[in-house]
C-alpha cells in the first residue's frame, strides 16, 4: 500500500488565501509578473501582462472560462443537459423545488443520492440512500443549502477528478472518501484525531479535517460501529460515501495509470460546457476492466477547479498545474 507523501507549506506572505490561489500566486511570482491583491479575503487578484489587466478570482474563476460556461457548471441540472447533447454519460434523476411532492412513481431506483443543485464542495450531498426515511431526511438537508434539489441514480465505483486545461488532462487525483485505518487500540475517534494532524479547517489547506457529522454517523451505524468503536489492525474503514475534500477525503494521484479513454471523456465533457478550465469528476465502475462507456458516469464539472489536490496529494507527486492554469488564463 503507498504510504502517504502529503507535505505542504504555506506561501509566505500569503498564508491566509486559499491554497489553490497560494498555487497561482507562486506561479506569477516565479514570473516576475506585476500583480495587486485586491481583495485577500475573497482570494482576489489581478495580474498584468502583456498590458493587459486579468483578474483571477480563487485561482482559477478569471477569463479563461466564459460565463456562459461557469453558468452551466455550476448549475448540476443544467451541466446534465449539456452532457446529454454531446453523448456524455451521466446519473439519471430528478429535479425538485421546495413546494414539490416527492412521487415514488417518478424517483430512479435505490440506491439513491441527493444533492443540492448549485452548491459545490460536496455541501448538503447524502449518498447510498437505501429507503423512503432516508430520502426524506436527505431531502429536507439539502434544502437547507439551495432552493432546487436533485434525486439521481446512486452509481457504484471510484470518484476521480480530472483537471482539464485547454483540452488537455494536466492532472487526475482519486479522491477518496474520509476514511480511517485501524491500528488494534485506538477508537473510530481517536484515529480521526490523529488523521486530521495537519489538515485544515479551510481551503487554506490543501486537505481538510474529517469532521464527524449526521452523514458519518449515519455510515458507521451501517457498518455496526460507533465512533468508540476500536478498528482492528490495518483495516480501513469508510466514514461516509461522498469523496469530497471538503468533507475529509483523501488525493491520490493517478494521472499516469489512468487509461487515455477516460481522459478523452473528462475532455469531452468539459467540452460540452464549453470550458477551458475545469475539474471534471468521473466515477468509474471498475478501473481494471475494459473502457467502455457504460463503465462511467460524469458526476459534475467544476468551473472553480481545485489546484491544490493536485499539487499537494496526500498520496503521490506534484503535477505543478499551475503553470498551465496560467498560461491559459493569460491568453484568453
Amino acid at each position: 500500500m503507498p504510504q502517504p507523501s502529503f507535505s505542504y507549506t504555506p506561501l509566505k506572505g500569503y498564508e491566509n488565501f486559499e491554497a489553490t490561489t497560494q498555487i497561482i500566486i507562486a506561479e506569477i511570482l516565479k514570473r516576475d509578473l506585476p500583480f495587486e491583491v485586491i481583495d485577500a479575503t475573497n482570494n482576489l487578484l489581478a495580474v498584468t501582462w502583456n498590458n493587459r489587466e486579468y483578474i483571477i478570482h480563487e485561482g482559477t474563476i478569471s477569463d479563461g472560462n466564459s460565463l456562459i460556461a461557469y453558468w452551466i457548471s455550476n448549475d448540476k441540472w443544467m451541466t446534465k443537459q449539456f452532457l446529454a447533447r454531446k453523448g456524455v454519460n451521466f446519473a439519471k434523476g430528478v429535479i425538485l423545488q421546495k413546494k414539490d411532492v416527492v412521487d415514488a412513481e417518478v424517483m430512479p431506483e435505490y440506491p439513491l443520492v441527493v444533492k443540492p443543485a448549485n452548491t459545490d464542495h460536496g455541501i448538503g450531498v447524502s449518498t447510498a440512500i437505501v429507503n423512503q426515511h432516508q430520502l426524506q431526511t436527505a431531502i429536507e438537508r439539502a434544502f437547507k443549502c439551495a432552493d432546487k434539489v436533485i434525486v439521481e441514480e446512486y452509481y457504484p465505483g471510484k470518484e476521480f477528478r480530472f483537471l482539464v486545461i485547454d483540452s488537455y488532462v494536466r492532472a487526475i487525483a482519486y479522491r477518496e472518501p474520509a476514511n480511517v485505518i485501524g491500528d488494534g487500540a485506538s477508537s473510530v475517534q481517536q484515529l480521526i484525531d490523529e488523521k486530521n494532524i495537519g489538515r485544515g479547517d479551510d481551503y487554506r489547506y490543501p486537505l481538510l479535517k474529517i469532521l464527524v457529522d449526521d452523514e458519518v454517523q449515519r455510515h458507521l451505524n451501517a457498518q455496526s460501529l460507533t465512533i468508540d468503536s476500536v478498528i482492528p489492525k490495518g483495516e480501513k474503514i469508510s466514514l461516509r460515501k461522498n469523496s469530497n475534500l471538503s468533507t475529509g477525503g483523501d488525493s491520490i494521484d493517478v494521472t499516469d495509470a489512468m487509461p487515455d479513454f477516460y481522459k478523452e471523456v473528462a475532455v469531452k465533457a468539459a467540452g460540452a460546457a464549453g470550458l477551458r478550465i475545469a475539474g471534471v469528476d468521473i466515477i468509474i465502475k471498475d478501473l481494471e476492466a475494459t473502457p467502455t462507456t457504460i463503465n462511467y458516469i460524469v458526476v459534475e464539472l467544476n468551473a472553480p477547479a481545485m489546484l491544490s489536490m493536485h499539487n499537494y496529494p496526500y498520496i503521490g507527486e506534484n503535477r505543478h498545474v499551475e503553470r498551465y492554469v496560467l498560461d491559459c488564463i493569460l491568453n484568453s
